[in-house]
């Protein structure tokens, strides 16, 4: 019996209509890197992805919602990113330093493409935009909350008494880091070196925080 669904994906039309929205993504992307998304019109987006301005209509109500689904896009990416990390097989401090950076890394590299990424980054922070994207951050969340509970299991952590889901500490993690994210509070800015320096920083708080979740010897 054929499978309804591998008829679906092999689908010609279905197949150019996801190429047809993924050029306008990778279009509008590029044109709010290095023009800046306020200043980047959708028909300016129709000509670079090839297709007419009724086209773009189809797919996507508003540059809002184009400029919604490509900061959704970036807030996966760091998911599944964080995602592999937590099912790898390295010591559970490592995976969560790895996944933190990550986090980090990921935001600031998008920030640092080009001349306009850190406004990009700044419209991506947004209330309304940034709300869309909290689903993948309690997402990302569970995934610390879960590696520091296994990390808990083998006995190279202790969490709070009061929090034995390590939700509650992964929170508290979050908030320690949210000066690594654009708006820097720090004077790191765009620029040579400046990734090198925010990971240097980034490792010594996950080391300071770190001590204060590994179990002591004989406690």
């Amino acid at each position: 019996m054929n499978d309804p669904k591998a008829q679906h994906t092999q689908n010609p039309a279905v197949a150019n209509d996801c190429d047809t929205r993924r050029a306008i993504l990778r279009a509008a992307r590029e044109r709010f890197l290095h023009y800046g998304y306020k200043k980047t019109t959708i028909d300016e987006v129709a000509a670079a992805a090839g297709v007419g301005k009724g086209t773009v209509y189809l797919y996507f109500s508003s540059k809002e919602e184009i400029l919604l689904t490509l900061a959704r896009d970036v807030k996966r990416c760091v998911t599944e990113q964080m995602r592999g990390i937590a099912g790898s097989l390295a010591p559970p401090e490592e995976k969560l330093r790895r996944m933190i950076l990550a986090r980090i890394l990921t935001v600031h590299d998008a920030a640092s493409a080009t001349a306009h990424g850190l406004e990009l980054v700044d419209d991506m922070l947004q209330p309304k935009v940034f709300q869309c994207g909290q689903g993948e951050y309690q997402t990302q969340q569970r995934l610390l909350a879960e590696v520091m509970r296994e990390g808990a299991g083998r006995g190279h952590f202790v969490l709070p008494h009061d929090d034995p889901t390590g939700e509650s500490t992964a929170d508290r993690f979050a908030i320690a880091f949210m000066a690594f994210f654009p708006p820097y509070v720090t004077h790191c800015v765009a620029g040579t070196g400046c990734r090198r320096q925010l990971e240097a920083r980034a490792d010594e708080m996950v080391e300071f925080l770190m001590r204060g979740l590994r179990a002591r010897p004989g406690g």
